[in-house]
């Protein structure tokens, strides 16, 4: 038969061109329901690599953040407990400064300051054993802490030389808290805070990155599925009008009408 009417070219390739674009619609299709240009390794295998080392990265200074961000909320505890503390200590001076008046001052008032006194350094020492983060101490001065505040030994206001000699000891404890205060500060701010920001931003620029290589161009792939829509039609059109010829053929070759 020197038509070929068995294997008819145009129809295998209209075949063949059928079954491309079956596969073609069924990918675009898989891409605008999933989002992702790359579904599997024969999509794209060196960008699905460069994705997966990326996710890798992105996942570690994800948990990076977690433990920096748990870290400043430790230090911020620390830092409201030591403010805490420096109020005490400017209360405590204050007594002792009222108590130092050497006039107008009788023994009611002055038990009174020392009584007051007393309360206050009390106040003081439990802050500095019960500031805790979880379990962890936070101004002992312990491994765990991020602070060491000294325990306040109680202070004598009975008399004028006796209150004097308090100030100075209240000032010298005011001296060793500032520094403590400006040390969590410093670390919270310089360290602490700067290395979030860091880890952020490195972490917002991989995910642009591994989205640019991984998420699909929804424009690009809905004009590729219509395409592929229209393709379909027509080569479903064409196949059924070859098998149509065909059959029209071998009814002329039989003498039928």
């Amino acid at each position: 038969m020197g038509l070929g009417i068995k294997n008819n070219i145009m129809a295998i390739n209209l075949a063949r061109n059928l079954n491309k674009t079956f596969f073609n619609l069924g990918k675009s299709m898989e891409k605008l329901s999933s989002g992702l240009k790359i579904n599997s390794a024969a999509d794209d295998p060196a960008g699905l690599v460069i994705s997966e080392q990326m996710r890798t990265r992105i996942a570690s200074l994800n948990q990076e953040i977690e433990n920096v961000s748990y870290q400043i909320n430790k230090y911020q505890t620390a830092d409201s407990a030591l403010l805490q503390e420096r109020g005490k200590l400017t209360e405590l001076r204050t007594l002792a400064l009222a108590a130092a008046n050497e006039g107008g001052i009788d023994d009611s008032a002055r038990a009174a300051y020392q009584a007051e006194a007393n309360n206050i350094v009390e106040s003081y020492n439990m802050i500095r054993e019960s500031s805790e983060f979880g379990t962890q101490k936070l101004l002992d001065g312990s491994e765990s802490s991020v602070a060491d505040v000294n325990e306040l030994i109680p202070v004598d206001l009975s008399d004028t030389e006796a209150a004097e000699a308090a100030i100075n000891q209240i000032d010298d404890e005011i001296s060793h808290l500032d520094a403590q205060i400006s040390d969590v500060g410093a670390t919270q701010k310089n360290s602490l805070e700067s290395r979030l920001t860091n880890l952020r931003i490195e972490s917002q620029n991989l995910v642009a990155a591994e989205s640019q290589i991984r998420d699909v161009d929804y424009g690009r792939e809905i004009s590729n599925f219509m395409k592929n829509q229209m393709l379909l039609k027509a080569n479903i059109s064409l196949f059924a009008h070859t098998s149509i010829s065909s059959a029209s053929v071998l009814s002329l070759l039989s003498g039928t009408k």
